[in-house]
């Protein structure tokens, strides 16, 4: 494994003095875009990790917020699939396309709305874990839909953020949870077509 992806797999349990030796790594040459036999740079390894501060680091070194691991991953796709919203975020505004295709043909927003699914059916996540999970995924669609231009859907999605705030029952989160899945099909509908 790269010395890179290395760093990125300890940084939870040394923060600082790793992004500081990263840093220093990354201002001696070493090269941010590095991959190991999978493919995975460090950036994926921070993205996927939630490691906000490396994946900044990293993208104000170079790394490329696109670089496909073996599977067709993006560090956006493994945000999108553990849910680290500023991570996301970072990404976003570091240029990661949200319209990249892993090889199984799945966008990051496609992920997200997977893991949506996979809430909705299990019934072992207690009321305050699933309404934390849909709110992360509420705020991806939002720097998501702000990437693309869609103030208007965004408005949409800030009613059902405001809807979530007010449940206090499973039903009631249910209920959000599928307008959002609803909401985010639509959306990766209406993507398909502005591609065409």
């Amino acid at each position: 494994m790269h010395g890179l992806c290395r760093l990125s797999l300890v940084e939870r349990t040394r923060p600082a003095p790793l992004l500081w030796r990263l840093q220093q790594l990354l201002e001696d040459g070493a090269d941010p875009c590095a991959a190991d036999d999978k493919g995975r740079t460090a950036l994926h390894f921070a993205s996927c990790n939630g490691n906000d501060h490396i994946v900044q680091l990293l993208l104000d070194h170079g790394a490329d917020p696109n670089q496909r691991d073996g599977l067709g991953n993006t560090p956006l796709h493994l945000a999108a699939c553990t849910n680290h919203v500023p991570v996301i975020t970072t990404l976003l505004r570091g240029g990661a396309r949200v319209d990249a295709l892993d090889r199984a043909g799945r966008t990051p927003l496609h992920l997200a709305k997977s893991k949506l699914n996979i809430l909705q059916e299990g019934f072992s996540h207690s009321l305050e874990a699933v309404r934390l999970e849909v709110k992360q995924i509420i705020q991806m669609l939002r720097e998501y839909l702000d990437r693309l231009g869609r103030h208007e859907q965004k408005e949409q999605l800030d009613d059902l953020c405001s809807r979530l705030q007010m449940t206090s029952t499973k039903e009631q989160v249910d209920e959000v949870t599928d307008l959002l899945a609803s909401f985010t099909s639509l959306s990766l509908q209406m993507q398909k077509m502005d591609n065409r």
